[in-house]
């Protein structure tokens, strides 16, 4: 995949993308000048989350002082100083590429893809957060009741309106569990 520095994936490929898909109305529908402002849209919605691992530049960064040892200390290694760190991550706008990848893995596009058709076919997610927690709903003398005993859809608590594109993200999200934090007294 291309590397772009505003959103995952190209419009060329989305429209391929799209040609082969169903029910993909909302992509073919939507002005020429609309899709790539979802797809931008969608790409920050996908940046949002919390990763695992590293971008790419931080990861070539650590890999190159992870190689360079110190002859007077025995066992131990340089670090690169957190301005270093800093730098590198900022060098790379957009979340992906992250590790040893040098391209965007094509699961991150085609989810990139799902979320600016959801965008462009009129979901919101924050208005989908918000209706997470109605229980019912009036017309008449306008009335709305809200509960709080509803399990929330994971895709819409983390702002992703779309399911699809949930499961195409989900193997690259860092685990819940991953990092622990303990008071020590």
């Amino acid at each position: 995949m291309a590397i772009s520095t505003s959103y995952y994936g190209d419009l060329t490929e989305a429209n391929a993308y799209f040609s082969m898909r169903l029910h993909e109305t909302a992509w073919s529908d939507a002005s020429p000048a609309d899709r790539p402002k979802a797809l931008s849209a969608a790409t920050q919605i996908i940046d949002t989350l919390n990763y695992k691992g590293y971008k790419h530049p931080v990861y070539v960064l650590l890999q190159e002082y992870d190689l360079k040892e110190i002859p007077s200390a025995v066992g131990s290694y340089t670090a690169p100083t957190l301005e270093q760190i800093r730098l590198a991550e900022a060098s790379q706008e957009l979340e992906f590429p992250r590790g040893a990848d040098t391209e965007v893995p094509e699961a991150i596009c085609r989810a990139c893809y799902e979320i600016a058709h959801t965008l462009l076919d009129g979901k919101d997610p924050e208005l989908e957060l918000e209706n997470l927690g109605i229980e019912s709903q009036g017309y008449a003398s306008v009335r709305t009741t809200f509960s709080r005993k509803h399990v929330p859809v994971e895709h819409i608590v983390n702002g992703v309106p779309s399911a699809l594109a949930w499961r195409l993200l989900v193997p690259f999200l860092r685990d819940d569990d991953a990092i622990r934090v303990s008071r020590v007294s």
